[in-house]
């Protein structure tokens, strides 16, 4: 179903498709190609748009006031009620359609700013209604471009480096955790073997003579030689070890060799191995 219905002689086909255009593009829908379909007759299809046509233009020229196919479709708009004439060239219109008001399209270069056809178009609104707001056509789809293909050679660089980057990170994770604990090492405090003191024999000490004491006389003593023992370190006591327990054995020994033992290990060893 087409708004309007172009009537025109076939020697006007050019003039006529600017018109066509120019409708089309204010949003009307135009039926004036008259290519008739493959198994169509074109009688058929010109009484079917005859009906469904909202409006007729009828173009007088002087090709079609000469012709009675548009005649007899200028005759069919006007029982219909949807004529409205059109002139593009200054003629007379056949008897019948001179009492009808024409538009004025003589001397129309295609410009959309002509006074007639601005008139032209008013009275088409005027008739049909405005025109549909026509839609514009959907942006095509935009697809990104194709990856570039990387040659085999510079992805074997590429895996290559990787590899590479991925070794030097291992070597640098463990070479750190050595060195972190070589630090730790050093840090702990040295284990010295505890010392024995002896202690030196204690001189004997004479009160000094008090001064209000009379002095005796005492007859001189016989030198008396003084014999001092060598001193001798005693050995450490090793304790024998609670044999139902060889933990006990182990702190003994560790003992015996002068480590020094824990806190929570000297209590054990108090409570559970000196038995």
């Amino acid at each position: 179903m087409a708004d309007i219905f172009l009537s025109y002689n076939e020697k006007d086909r050019e003039r006529v498709r600017s018109l066509a255009h120019t409708l089309e593009t204010a949003g009307w829908s135009v039926w004036w190609d008259r290519r008739v379909p493959a198994g169509v007759t074109w009688r058929s299809l010109l009484e079917q748009e005859l009906q469904d046509m909202r409006c007729m233009l009828v173009l007088w020229s002087n090709n079609s006031i000469h012709s009675e196919w548009v005649c007899e479709e200028a005759t069919e708009g006007r029982l219909l009620g949807r004529l409205i004439p059109v002139f593009i060239d200054r003629v007379r219109p056949p008897a019948g359609f001179r009492e009808v008001q024409a538009a004025d399209l003589v001397g129309w270069d295609g410009s959309p700013e002509f006074p007639g056809l601005q008139q032209l178009l008013q009275d088409i609104a005027h008739k049909l209604g405005p025109p549909a707001v026509v839609a514009a056509p959907a942006p095509p789809p935009v697809h990104p471009p194709p990856p570039v293909p990387v040659p085999v050679t510079l992805q074997a660089w590429l895996w290559g480096g990787a590899a590479s980057l991925l070794m030097l990170a291992v070597v640098g994770y463990f070479g750190a955790t050595a060195l972190a604990r070589r630090q730790t090492v050093a840090e702990r405090p040295a284990v010295t073997a505890p010392v024995t003191v002896t202690a030196a024999p204690t001189a004997a000490v004479t009160p000094a003579p008090s001064a209000s004491a009379t002095p005796t006389l005492l007859p001189p003593a016989t030198p008396v030689a003084i014999v001092t023992p060598p001193i001798r370190s005693n050995p450490p006591v090793v304790k024998k070890p609670n044999p139902a327990n060889p933990r006990c054995t182990a702190l003994l020994e560790r003992q015996a060799l002068g480590e020094a033992l824990s806190s929570q290990s000297q209590l054990f060893l108090q409570q559970e191995c000196q038995k």
